[in-house]
């Protein structure tokens, strides 16, 4: 797909992402969750930093549906991924990024709290933009000058809510959850955003990951499919705390 055809459904979507309300929002979130991912990096990079974002943001301040704000949080992570950064978004409206990550948080909570756990199950690739989302905001608060310190304090106390939440989910998952083997995709996303958390700031959360690490390496360590994502992002950490 060249850029003038980008272009061109870009803003076809952007016609219908007006308003809420529009019939055809959600056929066009869906439309750009498909597209944007199939787009080569060249076109991507040829097309204009801030397309789609207006209409966007201005979605972002609307009072939202749970579904509505999932589905527009799913488009913003394909369009991460794409920039493999958040300072398109920085650039453009840091405030609206900063809500989308309050948003985010609220959302991942909403999910990794929920007591109902095989319900998880239904929402492993929202879950995994969820967490993309993250990932990127992490990387733009400990590895680059996108954000100020009174920017990364008015997000800080509800990142840390969200962490309580993942060390909640993969509790649920290590000590309740019948067939474990279903879920190892969502408990290896979990430790590996928890783990790339507790590298930049260890601790943050030591009081509450420290007494179960032992625990969750041992799952982890002598479940297959699990041994080198826990080995990647988890070991670390307890030899931090070893070590401090």
């Amino acid at each position: 797909m060249d850029a003038a055809a980008c272009k061109q459904i870009f803003d076809l979507c952007s016609q219908s992402l007006s308003s809420t309300e529009n019939e055809k929002f959600f056929e066009a979130c869906q439309l750009l969750c498909s597209v944007i991912p199939t787009i080569s990096h060249d076109v991507f990079q040829s097309l204009p930093n801030n397309i789609l974002l207006d209409n966007l943001g201005n979605l972002l301040k609307c009072r939202l549906r749970n579904e509505q704000r999932a589905i527009l949080i799913d488009v913003y992570a394909c369009l991460i991924e794409q920039h493999k950064s958040v300072s398109f978004l920085c650039t453009h409206n840091k405030n609206l990024f900063l809500l989308l990550v309050l948003l985010c948080t609220v959302e991942l909570r909403m999910i990794v709290e929920n007591h109902q756990i095989n319900e998880i199950l239904e929402r492993q690739q929202h879950l995994a933009a969820c967490y993309l989302i993250i990932e990127y905001t992490i990387a733009a608060i400990c590895q680059s000058d996108d954000l100020t310190d009174d920017n990364v304090a008015s997000v800080l106390p509800k990142l840390i809510e969200m962490f309580n939440g993942c060390v909640f989910l993969i509790d649920q998952i290590i000590d309740n959850a019948e067939d474990k083997q279903k879920f190892d995709t969502i408990l290896q996303a979990t430790v590996r955003i928890l783990g790339i958390w507790l590298s930049q700031e260890p601790i943050a959360l030591k009081e509450l990951v420290e007494p179960r690490l032992n625990k969750w390496l041992t799952y982890g360590l002598n479940t297959p499919t699990c041994a080198e994502t826990f080995k990647k992002f988890l070991e670390p950490i307890l030899k931090c705390y070893e070590d401090d």
